[in-house]
């Protein structure tokens, strides 16, 4: 999916008008449209503020992925990723065994 659309689509889950996008991004309202109708492409700045006020990664706004990342697993992984390296390999051993256990019981039922 096309920026343009996805940027839409985001826009009407979070029950925003363009007015009211806009200002939270930063733009003039007019620009949103533009945004919309691919009319126009938003710099890597508005781009990013764009992913943050809508909860995404600016990937996903770009439509190189459609997969949406959780930010609080997100927000989990980096605090393990700062964590010394032996703890940080504990807690990566456990969450292994837990996602194991997980897909065989999905493959099971």
């Amino acid at each position: 999916m096309s920026l343009d659309k996805r940027l839409t689509e985001l826009r009407k889950q979070n029950k925003l008008s363009q007015d009211a996008s806009a200002k939270k991004i930063g733009v003039h309202p007019n620009v949103i449209g533009r945004y919309e109708r691919g009319e126009a492409k938003p710099t890597i700045d508005v781009a990013t503020k764009m992913a943050d006020v809508f909860e995404v990664s600016v990937d996903y706004l770009v439509g190189k992925t459609d997969l949406l990342i959780d930010q609080n697993i997100l927000n989990q992984l980096i605090t393990i990723q700062k964590l010394p390296t032996e703890e940080k390999e504990r807690i990566l051993f456990t969450l292994e065994a837990l996602l194991r256990d997980a897909r065989t019981r999905a493959a099971y039922s």
